[in-house]
């Protein structure tokens, strides 16, 4: 965010601009009610119809849950690989469409695995899409590469050009002691003592070199506080670790997010094919819930496939990205051997869960990519809507698990969500005990308490265009404290670009720090404060929602309508 103040001396404003997390997806505010789409597969995993309401049983945090809404989805069987049966036609001569968005995770994708998955993605494109179909090309670094088409030629095209750019190693944010984002996570977020020793462990093992101090090798000597420095150097690596691999992790939510709502205006069947060695998800429960939410209420089935192929590791194989000079303790050695299996699993969590909660299929552990796509570029053929109301969390909204579970077993698998965000009734939710800040960006009324003016400009650019929302505040309504000998006063702007539907597409948070001197105060108060969000967005028709809050928790909202030319 860039703010324009050509009458405040720089040391009375402060500036800062980040990415805005949207809250939780809204599911139907009129009824309350959590939807999941549910799909039913048997032992060739073929999609299973025929059922009814009765056939089904969902568990909230394992109590049952009445079932207030059931529908059934059937999809033509030539938009789906699950039948070998011809294609049938919608009109003479033109088979169903069937639109797929290949999404490449090249934020966390090693160069070698890209490289393999492109020569799959091609082979694809050329001999497997089939009638009536069309595809997209979208990098999760830099959104979308080509729009919809069945061109084979251009989508090869595009393909070609994916490059691997990673953001975090995952050899962490240094040689001794490496901490991994998997291990910083178990240490900083699940509180994982074995971790945390295998860390110290080779942390004691480290050669320090200090210039006062050329004697110092192996253990730190202790503060005077008694706190042994190693253990206290550990945790702040592993939490400094685990924040840039969690905020990465944010960035890709974000990614998928926007593909969903780019996805959602396509025709006829959606499936968005996401290509990933998957991203640590772990306390991300309210953004994972977000994504599978967008997804079924955009009619959008994700599958993914498994970048890594045939996964295998060596014990103690990551160690190789490390080194100490004394050698990598047993405790370490150990814990990099045993978390083998729980670090692939963890990763591979995000693309196991949003496939299985919008009844799609996760490809792994083969190195038949080829055979991959072509599987996975495909709709169930029956799939389940089921909705049920929620119980209202005291305090705190929190993440709670489902599971839904046929009432007579057949044997068949049951592909559904994990689980959901379940509202809250925290007082502390809104400033003035009702709404907050998040709420306010997902509504569509006009708030007063701040005046506010929106004007907008859109730059074209490569795939996506740039939009800067200019938002001008006038200061005569805000309360202003003493501090200092200043008036101070901090304002949040948050500017959004929504889709039809609703979800958000895009998205800025921005916050300016006011400390004005008097007189300042006075030409600001006459002339007001302004500042600019810029957003990036694939063309379409989105609303533009601006909220503005203060300090005591008053609020300035507006809209407007949006367009990209394509």
């Amino acid at each position: 965010m860039s703010a324009f103040l050509a009458t405040a001396q720089p040391d009375e404003v402060r500036v800062s601009a980040h990415p805005y997390t949207p809250p939780p997806f809204k599911l139907a505010v009129e009824s309350q009610l959590v939807q999941l789409e549910v799909v039913v597969r048997d032992s060739h995993g073929h999609s299973v119809g025929g059922l009814t309401q009765d056939d089904f049983e969902i568990l909230d945090e394992g109590k049952a849950k009445a079932i207030a809404a059931f529908s059934v989805s059937t999809r033509d069987a030539a938009t789906s690989s699950e039948t070998s049966a011809p294609a049938p036609t919608s009109t003479p001569g033109q088979a169903p469409q069937r639109s797929t968005l290949l999404f490449f995770d090249d934020l966390h994708t090693p160069a070698s695995d890209l490289q393999r998955v492109q020569i799959a993605a091609k082979r694809f494109v050329k001999d497997g899409m089939g009638p009536g179909a069309c595809a997209a090309v979208y990098a999760a670094s830099e959104g979308l590469l080509l729009d919809f088409t069945a061109d084979a030629e251009g989508l090869t095209a595009a393909i070609g050009k994916l490059r691997s750019h990673p953001r975090i190693s995952e050899n962490g944010m240094q040689s001794c002691p490496r901490i991994t984002p998997y291990q910083a996570y178990l240490i900083d977020g699940a509180l994982d003592n074995s971790a945390f020793q295998a860390a110290l462990d080779e942390m004691q093992r480290c050669e320090y070199t200090d210039p006062n101090d050329t004697k110092t090798h192996g253990v730190l000597p202790h503060g005077p506080s008694g706190v042994d420095p190693n253990s206290a150097a550990v945790r702040a690596q592993a939490s400094a670790t685990w924040e840039q691999a969690r905020r990465d992790s944010l960035n890709s939510f974000a990614a998928v997010d926007n593909a969903v709502a780019l996805l959602s205006r396509a025709p006829g069947t959606r499936v968005l094919l996401m290509v990933s060695p998957g991203f640590l998800s772990g306390m991300l429960g309210a953004e994972l819930d977000q994504t599978v939410d967008g997804a079924i209420h955009a009619g959008v089935v994700i599958n993914a496939l498994d970048a890594k192929g045939l996964w295998a590791e060596m014990p103690g194989g990551s160690l190789a990205g490390g080194h100490t000079t004394l050698g990598f303790p047993l405790r370490t050695f150990a814990f990099e051997v045993q978390t083998i299996g729980s670090r692939n699993a963890a990763m591979n969590a995000v693309m196991e869960e949003t496939a299985s909660a919008t009844g799609g299929l996760f490809f792994h552990n083969s190195n038949d990519l080829v055979g991959g796509f072509s599987a996975l570029a495909a709709v169930p053929e029956t799939s389940y809507l089921l909705a049920f109301r929620p119980d209202t969390e005291s305090g705190m909204a929190r993440y709670r698990k489902l599971k839904v579970r046929l009432t007579a077993s057949k044997g068949d698998y049951v592909q559904a969500r994990p689980g959901y965000v379940a509202p809250g009734n925290s007082p502390a939710e809104g400033p003035h005990g009702a709404r907050s800040l998040d709420q306010e960006v997902l509504e569509r009324d006009v708030l007063k308490e701040i005046p506010i003016d929106v004007g907008e400009e859109t730059k074209p650019g490569k795939g996506e265009a740039v939009v800067t929302l200019m938002i001008h505040v006038e200061l005569a309504s805000l309360k202003f404290a003493q501090r200092d000998g200043r008036h101070v006063q901090r304002l949040t702007f948050v500017g959004a670009l929504l889709d039809a539907a609703g979800n958000i597409v895009a998205a800025k948070q921005g916050e300016m720090d006011l400390s004005l001197k008097k007189e300042t105060l006075a030409k600001l108060t006459a002339s007001g404060v302004s500042a600019g969000l810029r957003l990036s967005a694939p063309p379409g028709k989105y609303l533009a929602r601006v909220v503005v809050q203060d300090a005591d928790g008053q609020m300035g909202s507006l809209n407007g309508a949006v367009e990209i030319p394509k």
